[in-house]
């Protein structure tokens, strides 16, 4: 309750200082750092207990599937921290349930600001449930104990901090003095907020009012994790000017260079047109409305394919299967240390399967496939885990009753165009071959993948 008033009153120390590699843990891992501009290797402070922050929505509307990308990638990058490479991680994230954004709304629909926030926040953990992301170990809602400060707005001067502008540069008009402004300079961010008539206010020392929106984060994060944060993480719109406001108070606050070791920021969800999804654009589609006709698993996949910083042999050879799986764990396990690089482990196990469905459908005169059998389930245990790491059970019982609606009637469909294709070869018939080859790109377009083996064919998802 007393981060907010010392971090304004106190006679704050000035440090000019680049990125500080973490003393502790070397996890392997290396991470792209917003403050060098490159990849630094990830060290916690402790093995047993590492230590993530999230900047969670403030809930004056429905969330949108932009909202879902992200929080879905930072799901992904949990897991495989906790599953993967066995880290204790413990996560928190806020609610800013307080807001310009929420009284506006407030005030639009006649309702009051808390009946805003609280329904949109229901709304907003039933989404977190259904994309299949694990909630945070402490989910904060920004209530009356981070909302002590002083009289009056309250400015940050960031004129007094030397190291403002570390994660992400700005120019020098951004410091410029403000002239016929209540600031001091534009950068200047509020801290407090007097209270304006008709809206929401707390008490405090400094007269009535609320929070800026920045102090929130570090109220919260500084009162539960402390004076070093091993990893905060939130979307690429939030680094400037949210983290970077938040990194200068605290700072400030703790009498330290830096207070987060490692920055994690998901890009954007575009739309085909390579405009970014936002409300202010109006162009959002909510989750729910995404969720009616796409499968989270399939959305969580969609995900894995973009990386989280981004705008998917003639017989079974025992010894090549087996090096392409040696080789395909290698891959995955230097894609994960390389900042968590989801799409080249995408890519690795689809070379794998392709290799291991080529010798599957490939026939052959050898009748030792209970020899083979064991290589290939090597391979299926191996893909399934590391599925399982991201959040896709490919066996659960909710993606096989969606496949099971409609696989017999691919079966049916596959089995006529197979017939189809050999009377076409037989009979050197152009247009029936013609017909199979645009029955199997229509096919592909609707997620159904056929390939012909001599005088079979067998089709996937």
């Amino acid at each position: 309750m007393l981060l907010l008033r010392k971090a304004i009153i106190s006679n704050s120390k000035r440090f000019k200082t680049n990125w500080i590699q973490p003393e502790g843990y070397d996890t392997g891992i290396k991470v792209y750092n917003c403050v060098t501009r490159t990849k630094v290797p990830l060290v916690v402070a402790n093995k047993s207990c590492v230590t993530m922050y999230t900047c969670g929505p403030t809930v004056y509307d429905s969330a949108h599937i932009g909202h879902a990308s992200c929080y879905v990638k930072l799901d992904i990058i949990q897991r495989i921290l906790r599953r993967y490479f066995k880290l204790n991680l413990v996560t928190v994230m806020n609610i800013t349930d307080i807001d310009d954004k929420i009284i506006n709304e407030s005030k639009n629909l006649n309702k009051s600001p808390i009946e805003v926030a609280r329904c949109h926040e229901k709304e907003y953990i039933q989404d977190l449930d259904q994309l299949l992301v694990t909630k945070p170990d402490v989910l904060l809602f920004d209530e009356k104990f981070a909302y002590k400060s002083e009289d009056g707005s309250v400015y940050f001067d960031v004129s007094q901090y030397e190291n403002y502008g570390k994660l992400q540069k700005i120019g020098e008009n951004t410091l410029e003095v403000n002239t016929g402004s209540i600031k001091n300079s534009p950068a200047d961010f509020a801290l407090w907020k007097a209270a304006k008539p008709n809206e929401p206010y707390w008490d405090s020392f400094f007269g009535p009012g609320r929070p800026g929106w920045h102090i929130e984060c570090s109220a919260l994060a500084g009162n539960i994790i402390g004076s070093s944060v091993d990893i905060h993480a939130g979307g690429i719109d939030l680094r400037f000017p949210h983290h970077e406001n938040e990194e200068a108070q605290s700072c400030t606050f703790f009498s330290k260079p830096q207070w987060v070791n490692y920055w994690l920021h998901t890009g954007h969800l575009h739309l085909r047109d390579s405009v970014k999804m936002s409300k202010s654009l109006k162009n959002t589609i909510s989750i729910q409305d995404m969720l009616k006709t796409v499968n989270p698993v399939v959305f969580r996949v969609a995900c894995l394919l973009s990386h989280y910083r981004r705008q998917l042999q003639s017989t079974i050879d025992n010894k090549s299967l087996i090096e392409s799986l040696s080789e395909t764990m290698t891959a995955v396990d230097n894609a994960l240390q390389d900042d968590f690089n989801t799409p080249v482990v995408i890519e690795s196990i689809h070379r794998l399967m392709t290799v291991t469905n080529k010798m599957l459908h490939t026939p052959s005169t050898n009748s030792n496939y209970l020899n083979h059998s064991v290589y290939v389930t090597a391979v299926m245990n191996f893909v399934l885990e590391i599925f399982k790491v991201f959040g896709v059970d490919i066996l659960s019982k909710q993606i096989n009753e969606e496949v099971n609606d409609y696989s017999d009637i691919i079966d049916v469909l596959i089995k006529f165009r197979q017939n189809v294709r050999q009377l076409g070869i037989s009979e050197r018939n152009e247009n029936a071959l013609k017909l199979c080859d645009e029955t199997r790109d229509e096919l592909r377009n609707l997620g159904v993948y056929i390939k012909d083996h001599g005088k079979i064919s067998s089709w996937s998802r």
